[in-house]
């Protein structure tokens, strides 16, 4: 009943740990939207084939205009805002 952003910086491997442990230990219904900076390491391969929906920039646009744009996909009325290497 909430979306969770996660802004990421070529961090395909702390954004796995990040998704597989929240996928792991939450019991609400949860939309995962990541957003891609850059994406250079694989990020946005990994994204699409776990079915997530995410937002793409080629560039580094930074947390602010990135949280803005997954915000933009969220399906629920709550949104939870987390990080890949927290």
């Amino acid at each position: 009943m909430f979306s969770i952003i996660i802004p990421t910086f070529n961090n395909k491997e702390y954004l796995k740990l990040c998704i597989s442990s929240i996928q792991k230990n939450s019991n609400f219904n949860h939309q995962i939207i990541p957003h891609i900076n850059q994406g250079d390491d694989g990020t946005k391969k990994y994204v699409q084939e776990k079915n997530l929906d995410y937002t793409f920039t080629e560039y580094n646009a930074g947390i602010c205009e990135g949280m803005n744009m997954a915000a933009k996909k969220a399906s629920f009325e709550y949104i939870l805002y987390a990080h890949d290497d927290f």
